[in-house]
This record gives structure tokens, sequence and C-alpha cells, in this order.
């Protein structure tokens, strides 16, 4: 290695650490001030910093390319609540990670429809895949299936930092599944066994096919309805939607996508990716305030 490339390392390493340290301390502040208390002051800091940075215009022109119908007013309406809801994660997430899934059902309601597809989930000997989004308080979607007893591994890309990823990750009651062939294989084994596992599927990917989602082709991951077609499990829809401002949350989860099958596989598959789009676009357009718009996903 040489001098200028050790010296940029220890950079990287030093701004790491010093993120990790303010992470932990933010992890410590939430946590010591109470649930609600949290959620509410770190809404109203995501709300103060927001139009401060740059991705704040990101957000703007991912919805107005994608909702060009909304006035000025309704925009700056959506993407303040966006704001205020994605603080509220970051200030709840502490407690979530600590909370027995019972502890967090006192605060999510479920209709008699998603008891009862809940109920089959946990009675099935067949495992599947959950599939959602970064909409309302996703973090909450793996307490409430372990909640019915039902086996659960949730995908995630890990973060760029280790240090915060290591901090992170050692607090959430689920098993973790990187992105990664092995990752794949994990799935493979938990499905097998009659487990779920939750993919959040509104990701932008490096690898994928373009798709449509909302007004534009966006790159999305096929695995998912790759899994689902060549093993033969079910496909569900599932969302944690925020009712009030504050910890207040209903959970749904709903039947599994029909799945219609051809002689052409990548047909199939292309297919099925599409109907995952399209359930996700209907959420997003039923609560657009709840949705990451932040994310670049119509990226080339």
């Amino acid at each position: 290695m040489s001098l200028k490339d050790e010296i940029k390392s220890k950079i990287k390493t030093a701004r790491y650490l010093l993120e990790a340290v303010v992470v932990d301390f933010g992890i410590w502040l939430f946590y010591s001030i109470g649930l609600q208390n949290a959620s509410e002051v770190a809404a109203k800091i995501s709300v103060f910093v927001s139009k401060k940075i740059a991705v704040h215009k990101l957000a703007y022109k991912n919805l107005s390319d994608a909702m060009p119908n909304l006035t000025e007013l309704e925009k700056e309406k959506i993407l303040h609540d966006m704001w205020d809801n994605l603080g509220r994660v970051v200030g709840e997430y502490p407690h979530i990670a600590k909370y027995k899934p019972e502890q967090v059902m006192k605060f999510v309601t479920i209709s008699p429809e998603t008891f009862s597809n809940l109920t089959a989930m946990k009675n099935s000997q067949k495992g599947g895949i959950v599939f959602s989004g970064h909409i309302g308080n996703w973090e909450l979607g793996p307490k409430v299936l372990l909640n019915y007893g039902i086996k659960v591994g949730t995908v995630y890309r890990p973060l760029n930092n280790p240090y915060v990823e290591e901090m992170t990750s050692s607090i959430r009651e689920t098993e973790m599944i990187t992105k990664s062939p092995q990752g794949n294989r994990r799935i493979i084994e938990i499905i097998k066994n009659g487990g779920y596992v939750i993919i959040l599927a509104d990701q932008k990917i490096s690898e994928g096919e373009p798709v449509k989602f909302f007004h534009d082709m966006a790159v999305t991951t096929t695995s998912i309805a790759r899994i689902a077609l060549k093993y033969d499990v079910p496909l569900i829809p599932a969302r944690i939607i925020r009712t009030a401002k504050g910890f207040e949350f209903k959970a749904e989860v709903e039947k599994p996508l029909e799945i219609q099958k051809s002689e052409n596989i990548n047909d199939n598959v292309l297919k099925l990716t599409l109907e995952i789009n399209r359930k996700l676009e209907s959420w997003i357009r039923e609560y657009p305030a709840q949705w990451f718009w932040v994310h670049n996903r119509w990226k080339r």
C-alpha cells in the first residue's frame, strides 16, 4: 500500500469511528428519553434539517416526477410529513430493537383479515417470502411476525460503516441475511425449513432488470420473483402504516400474490416483478408521506 493510500485508509477509519460515536450517542440519547419523546424529538430534528440538505431536492424531484398532478402545496405537505416520519423511524429504532414482540403489539393494530393471514402463515408447513417497502416504520415488520410464532429472517444491505453496522445489527432480534450469494443460499434454507424471509423490494440495486415503477423504468431486483417461482413458495405483501403522529401503527398482511406461469421462465419473472412494483406503487400512492422519497430509485 502506498503512503497516499495508507493516509486515505486512516482518514476513512477515523471518519467511521467518529460516525460510530455519534450513532452510539444517538442510540443512548433516544433510548434514555423514552419512546414517545424520542419519536417527537427526532421528528423535529429531521424536519428542521431537511431543507438544508441536498437530498431534499432529490425527494422533491422524485415526488414531482412520480405524482405530477400534485399541487406545490400538496408536495410541500407530503415532503414535510415524510421527513417527520423518517425522523420518527430513527428515534424509535433503539426502542423497537430492544422491545419484545408482545411489547410492540401494544402499539400495533391488525384487522381480522390480517390475523387470518398471519394464522395461515403460522400453520402452513411451507415457508415463503414476505415483501414490503420503506413505508411507515418498516422496522416493526419482523416483530409482528415473531409475535404470531412465525420463523423470520430479514434480508438487508449491510451499512458501509462496519462499526455502525455491528452496533445496529447486534440489537436486532431476527436473523439478518446479507444480499450476497451466501445470503441467497440462506434464504432458500429458511424457506425450505418452513420459515419466512422479509425483503424490502423498493430499493435500487446495481444488478437487476428495468421494470416499470410509477412514471418510468427502474432497475429492480428479480431475485424475489425467481426464488418464488423456482421453489413454488407464496409471495406475501405486507406493510406497517403509521396511523398517528407518534408510535401508533397498523400492520397489514395480505393474501399471497397470484402467480401465473408460462413456459417462458424469464417472462414469468419479469411479470411477477412488475406485480411487486405495482403493489408497492399502490401502497405509496395511498400514503405518499410515509415512503422513502429520498432514495434515488430511478437512477440509470
